[in-house]
């Protein structure tokens, strides 16, 4: 079987990569590598819960590293992340996957667009030449929405309490904080599959990000401008307010007039 390298987070996305991984008849390595940051003890204490579905992670550990970049963090985006777990990636083998979706390619640090994965590919295949004809970075899932990934993981036997035990919250004390941006994509993803995730400090539905989401998704529909959001990551919004509505969970509406009239439930 081929060997492919998958940088693990002990979120949602890494999670479901490794058993698509398996589902391809790869043989995986995880390797996480601890930066230093806050919220690093809750991806551990996930990836400590060993499961048929939760596999064995190599733990690299450059946590004195978060001292010297942390003044330099924006919206918790740590610089050149992505760069660096390719680099070490390629050192375990040919080809190595990160966890990058659908209109996740059009953020500002550039990390996770076309044209980083192409350059990479270029620059590591030529410097581990001497080990491996190519070495390959690679996003399995660049062309789903998170919740079409949740909704791969569900219909191929991935038991929801496992997806539920995986953390991507941002905040270095609770365990869900519903505020941050990684709160409100996963609870999202969930909502759109019908499924409310619990366990949130506060309801991400009201939080400052939805609201927001609430004004510039419609603009964007409005506008025929997906510079920021893609249609997929629109269509993703509008279904999972469909369903909130269904099953009367608490969140802001868009305004009535700007809710687009083609945004149906499946």
């Amino acid at each position: 079987m081929e060997k492919v390298s998958i940088m693990f987070s002990g979120g949602l996305d890494s999670l479901i990569m490794y058993n698509y991984a398996i589902a391809c008849d790869l043989d995986p390595v995880c390797i996480y590598v601890d930066l230093g940051h806050p919220y690093a003890h809750k991806e551990k204490a996930a990836m400590a819960r060993r499961s048929r579905w939760m596999p064995k992670v190599e733990i690299i550990e450059l946590s004195t590293l978060w001292h010297l970049i942390e003044k330099r963090m924006s919206n918790q985006i740590i610089p050149s992340r992505n760069v660096l777990l390719a680099v070490i990636g390629g050192m375990f083998s040919p080809e190595v996957w990160l966890g990058a979706l659908d209109g996740e390619q059009l953020g500002k640090e550039h990390d996770k667009s076309p044209r980083f994965f192409e350059d990479t590919t270029k620059l590591l295949t030529f410097t581990n030449e001497f080990f491996q004809k190519e070495t390959r970075v690679f996003a399995p899932f660049a062309y789903m929405s998170k919740s079409e990934t949740l909704r791969w993981a569900l219909d191929n036997g991935i038991p929801l309490e496992e997806l539920l035990a995986t953390s991507s919250c941002y905040d270095g004390e609770k365990g869900k904080c519903g505020k941050c941006l990684t709160c409100h994509k996963r609870a999202l993803a969930f909502a759109a599959n019908g499924i409310i995730e619990p366990g949130h400090d506060s309801n991400p539905f009201m939080s400052d990000y939805h609201k927001e989401m609430c004004v510039e998704m419609p603009k964007a529909v409005a506008n025929n401008d997906y510079s920021r959001f893609t249609r997929k990551r629109i269509s993703e919004f509008y279904k999972a307010l469909i369903k909130l509505r269904e099953l009367n969970i608490p969140h802001v509406e868009p305004e009535p007039h700007t809710t687009p009239k083609n945004q149906h439930s499946d």
